[in-house]
């Protein structure tokens, strides 16, 4: 049977981290072979290496998410170079803008965005990307760092983590060479977007996440979530793909692979 790969995950988090064993031997049973573990500032970029350290299909990312913009400094910024640059961290994430919430400034927010790709060519790792009412305007910035990636030899420049705009809007992000991540949300009842934009991808573009510990699925919602749960959102994308789930499972596995560089381990897969 396939397993699955969830590629966005904070399980560092302090409302989640103190049951992380707990957490890992759910999703094993629940037929999850890999986990993405994406830091979002300095702390938390730390605690993603220290908490995959020795655990079998759990890949550490390192990188400053928007909210950060304000406060980062070229001190950090070094420091996550030489984070992003170690052997076991698989991409730089998560990064990117978000217009939504206002918390940093729009030019800062770009600085920090324009300095986070130029770390990931310099390290040759994937990205994985925030974009909240900046769906268009990240844009700008993708897509001279994705021709520099493809000249650099790198085979996938990055994701567009739980991507919340159109299909149309994803496409443009398809023709640049990044996959698009489906989470939780696509079991949303009003969501008629996110089945929409699930069922127009092409199968070589898209992954599966849970961004644990939020966005639960429909069934969970106002609970904690965790990557165990990612079984909801394969099963939403195999209905809005008219496809099984051992088929959504099988592609978003092996596209997250090819993304990330990594091999997940043979375990028992989801029924």
């Amino acid at each position: 049977m396939a397993v699955a790969f969830d590629t966005h995950s904070h399980l560092q988090d302090r409302k989640i981290r103190g049951d992380f064993d707990g957490i890992l031997a759910r999703a094993e049973a629940a037929g999850v072979a890999g986990i993405a573990l994406c830091g979002y500032d300095a702390p938390s970029n730390d605690a993603a290496i220290a908490m995959a350290a020795g655990r079998e299909g759990v890949f550490p990312a390192v990188g400053f998410h928007p909210h950060e913009a304000d406060e980062v400094t070229q001190a950090m910024l070094a420091e996550l170079e030489a984070l992003a640059a170690l052997p076991e961290v698989v991409a730089v994430g998560e990064i990117g803008l978000d217009f939504y919430r206002g918390i940093a400034g729009e030019m800062n927010q770009r600085r920090l965005i324009d300095t986070q790709l130029e770390i990931a060519l310099r390290v040759r790792k994937p990205v994985s990307v925030h974009s909240r009412s900046a769906e268009d305007a990240i844009h700008e910035h993708l897509a001279p760092y994705a021709a520099r990636a493809r000249e650099a030899g790198m085979e996938t420049p990055g994701v567009m983590h739980c991507f919340g705009g159109t299909l149309e809007q994803a496409m443009r992000y398809v023709e640049i060479g990044f996959m698009v991540s489906i989470a939780g949300p696509i079991t949303y009842p009003k969501n008629d977007e996110a089945r929409r934009l699930a069922a127009g991808l092409p199968a070589r573009s898209l992954v599966i996440e849970t961004d644990s510990p939020y966005l639960p699925p429909q069934a969970m919602r106002g609970k904690r979530n965790e990557p165990s749960l990612i079984v909801h959102t394969a099963r939403a994308v195999a209905a809005a793909r008219g496809e099984r789930v051992d088929e959504v499972l099988g592609v978003t596995t092996a596209n997250a692979e090819r993304l990330f560089g990594v091999r997940v381990p043979s375990r028992a897969g989801v029924a």
